[in-house]
């Protein structure tokens, strides 16, 4: 049916990314909204598991576009095979994760369907029967509201952490599998190889405990008061962009779009910021502790627990107190 919202799945080796199940919660919400349906879209190689895993997550159908040549196709391959799957749907609304991913997908896709492209936003709703999407700006300081006139389609790149993740339902969607000849679409870029970057001495994904720190640190001296408290509370040493590109701490202890992603029992920022690359790499911590001067600092926006102060201040105070606590338990 035109008109439908369609949702791109993220998957790697047939394991659908969490941020898939977000995009479904809001892709519900605006197909209930619009009378339309719900459809999921995979592309890739080795499929099997993917259709199963989403079957019961609340949409109404299931593309897969299954072919050994997109398990390496690159960016503009794959683009332009979502493209034109979704075309003959005439969706209303694609959605997409503002991931690595779909910084690329996005803009190549509206463009191919021409379409607008809407990126690094964080919510879209339906207010007095339009459709009104916000976005970060100004290095996430503030928030702008675009409102799409009358039938205005749009790809639409959310963030992770936007939405819950939509919960699973005795429905159960139908399943379609669509051929498409990869091989005849033109490329003017090859991926030559994929690799894993070395874990390093540390791999801050598996941590239950990290403790993070910005570039609100000042000096690199000063990055050992924070591993201090790291060590204390049992936990890893992590940190933002700004501290690797400065040659601080090593990548693998990067969190954010161009580093690691991490889901640990609690997040403790220290001096960060928050840019939105850095959110997109923590924000599904379970429990976000965020320390800085900034009363308006965007890492107040995700945090559970917002501390205001001189972290060098407060920061020494943690490290004491968890010390005595692990004192009083052994």
């Amino acid at each position: 049916m035109p008109g439908d919202v369609l949702v791109l799945v993220e998957q790697v080796d047939g394991k659908v990314d969490s941020i898939t199940l977000q995009l479904l919660a809001a892709g519900r919400h605006l197909a209930d909204h619009l009378k339309v349906n719900l459809v999921a879209l995979a592309s890739g190689h080795r499929l099997d598991g993917v259709g199963a895993a989403l079957q019961s997550h609340g949409m109404d159908k299931i593309v897969l576009v299954e072919s050994p040549a997109l398990a390496s196709a690159a960016g503009e391959v794959q683009a332009r095979v979502i493209a034109e799957v979704a075309r003959p749907m005439e969706p209303r609304f694609v959605l997409v994760g503002y991931s690595l991913t779909g910084m690329e997908l996005t803009p190549a896709i509206a463009t191919i369907l021409e379409i607008n492209a809407l990126t690094n936003c964080v919510n879209v709703e339906i207010r007095d029967g339009a459709v009104i999407v916000t976005r970060p700006v100004f290095d996430s300081t503030m928030h702008a509201q675009v409102a799409l006139d009358g039938n205005d389609s749009a790809v639409i790149a959310l963030q992770k952490g936007s939405f819950k993740a939509i919960e699973s339902s005795t429905k159960q969607a139908t399943i379609e599998s669509v051929s498409v000849d990869v091989a005849a679409i033109p490329a003017r870029s090859k991926v030559l190889a994929i690799s894993d970057e070395p874990a390093g001495d540390v791999d801050i994904t598996k941590a239950e405990i990290v403790v993070s720190v910005g570039r609100g640190i000042g000096t690199e001296e000063k990055i050992s008061i924070i591993a201090e408290l790291a060590e204390a509370l049992g936990g890893v040493l992590a940190c933002s962009r700004p501290v690797v590109d400065v040659g601080w701490l090593p990548r693998e202890r990067q969190v954010g779009a161009s580093g690691r992603t991490v889901t640990p029992k609690v997040y403790l920022a220290c001096g960060i910021s928050g840019a939105i690359q850095h959110l997109t790499g923590m924000r599904d911590s379970h429990r976000i502790i965020a320390i800085n001067k900034d009363p308006n600092a965007p890492i107040f926006g995700v945090a559970h627990i917002g501390v205001v102060g001189d972290l060098f201040e407060i920061v020494p105070a943690l490290t004491r107190a968890a010390k005595e606590a692990r004192a009083g338990r052994d």
